[in-house]
């Protein structure tokens, strides 16, 4: 895990690549915040999981690709939400319309 800040917070930044189902390959980053509150800690120690809105969890993941076929994620904003799962984390993500 990240360096949690002086306010409880760890200060997200990811990147890697998805390929689809059909080969194409898609970059995304997000950043965002995570609250290191009890309810995500005890969590993760334990194997367990939170629920949506346990803790403030919030990301906005940025997608591109040059596969035509998906282009439209280089033009759309998305908002997610995560939580702890038992295999790490989940996130419910939003496209903005």
């Amino acid at each position: 895990w990240a360096l949690i800040g002086d306010d409880g917070f760890v200060r997200l930044d990811v990147r890697s690549h998805i390929l689809t189902h059909d080969d194409a390959v898609i970059y995304f980053q997000y950043t965002g915040l995570l609250e290191m509150n009890v309810a995500f800690q005890q969590a993760r120690s334990s194997g367990g999981e939170t629920a949506y809105g346990d803790h403030y969890f919030y990301t906005n993941p940025r997608l591109e690709t040059g596969d035509e076929r998906y282009s439209w994620v280089n033009r759309t904003f998305f908002v997610a939400q995560g939580r702890a799962t038992k295999d790490g984390v989940g996130y419910r993500i939003w496209r903005c319309v």
